[in-house]
């Protein structure tokens, strides 16, 4: 009995463990399904790799809704027709009041004021935090104090 017992052990934990070594392999896909993205409604970015923040926000067209902030934190902005679109190639490209301008913007490493911790930030003209995408706006905040924080959602 004791025997059985052993090898039946031996067998079950054999099979579990084969199931386990097949379960984790990735399976390989093509070339043009890597290139569809699905965007997500609800992502925090600030702590990701710079790679993941740029394929959530990059190529897309912005609209910005409100920014919050200033010395006492309480001005609030709300604007109607104002665009942003951060291109692959490094452009900002600005649309407001039907006038476009285009300006030069980096992505840089750096630390954030508030925690302490490395972030990358779009700078150029602003030095914006990604903070994430929560119900499908995007959230971004100046990395200064006394900054101000930003909403933006997808223009359709």
């Amino acid at each position: 009995m004791k025997l059985i017992k052993a090898v039946t052990f031996l067998l079950l934990t054999t099979v579990l463990y084969l199931f386990a070594c097949n379960s984790s392999k990735k399976i390989q896909s093509s070339p043009v399904a890597e290139e569809v993205f699905v965007p997500v409604s609800t992502i925090a970015l600030y702590d990701k790799p710079l790679d993941t923040i740029k394929k959530h926000i990059t190529g897309q067209r912005w609209q910005l809704i409100y920014s919050t902030g200033g010395i006492a934190g309480d001005q609030m902005n709300r604007f109607d027709s104002t665009y942003y679109t951060l291109t692959k190639s490094g452009k900002l490209i600005t649309e407001k009041e039907g006038k476009t301008e285009e300006a030069p913007y980096t992505w840089e490493e750096t630390r954030d004021i508030f925690t302490g911790n490395n972030i990358y930030v779009i700078a150029g003209i602003v030095q914006w935090k990604v903070e994430g995408i929560y119900n499908d706006t995007l959230r971004l905040s100046d990395n200064f104090v006394d900054g101000f924080g930003y909403a933006l959602i997808r223009s359709r």
